[in-house]
């Protein structure tokens, strides 16, 4: 059985940071919980997110026709690994298809310190820490998971990204209660499913 390293327990016990002197950990545990709910929210309105040193949480989006009449359309999230990190610590992420049309932005920091009773600088400097905090264990070569309250949780094993999106958000992205959890499986490169994820729409030639 697989031991993995929690990324936010990591930091908020590394007591050599500004967390546990300026920070308490349960200041971390908000601060990464409204981050989570924030990407949530913007996945659920078709924007992407970038976490600076992170990744990007986005949306795969795209149909495939089946007739003339016609297509299957599916929406699918999806998480792509900092190519920095990748590159410095040799991990594997299978680059699945996005549309481009979708927007991409970056956490409100604003948004987040108005909810937490934090600043702003606050903030940034707790997303950094968790994030540097991930950058340790890639180099360690650790096994590692990183929560994301509402939205689901990041793994790293043998050095595969493995992105596994709540049931719940899956379901509203395809906007199809009847469908499974979804598995963004980036170790596997596939989804795993247990039923059909896709919706038949008519298709434009578009």
């Amino acid at each position: 059985m697989v031991q993995y390293t929690n990324v936010l327990e990591t930091a908020k016990n590394n007591f050599q940071t500004g967390i546990g002197k300026n920070y308490s950990p349960a200041d971390v545990e908000e601060v990464w919980k409204q981050v989570a709910q924030f990407i949530r929210s913007s996945l659920l309105k078709k924007r992407a997110v970038d976490i600076k040193g992170l990744g990007r949480f986005t949306i795969q989006e795209y149909s495939m026709p089946v007739s003339s009449i016609y297509a299957v359309w599916s929406h699918r999230p999806v998480f792509y690994l900092d190519k920095r990190l990748c590159d410095s610590y040799h991990i594997k992420c299978v680059r699945l298809f996005s549309s481009d049309k979708i927007s991409v932005v970056s956490t409100n920091l604003s948004t987040i310190a108005a909810l937490t009773n934090l600043s702003r600088h606050a903030v940034e400097d707790i997303i950094n820490e968790v994030v540097q905090a991930l950058c340790r264990l890639c180099m360690a070569q650790k096994d590692l998971e990183l929560p994301l309250p509402g939205l689901g949780t990041l793994r790293i094993v043998d050095r595969y990204t493995d992105m596994r999106y709540s049931r719940e958000l899956v379901r509203a992205v395809h906007r199809d209660i009847a469908d499974p959890l979804v598995m963004a499986s980036h170790r596997r490169g596939t989804f795993e499913e247990g039923g059909s994820s896709s919706a038949l729409v008519r298709w434009n030639g578009r």
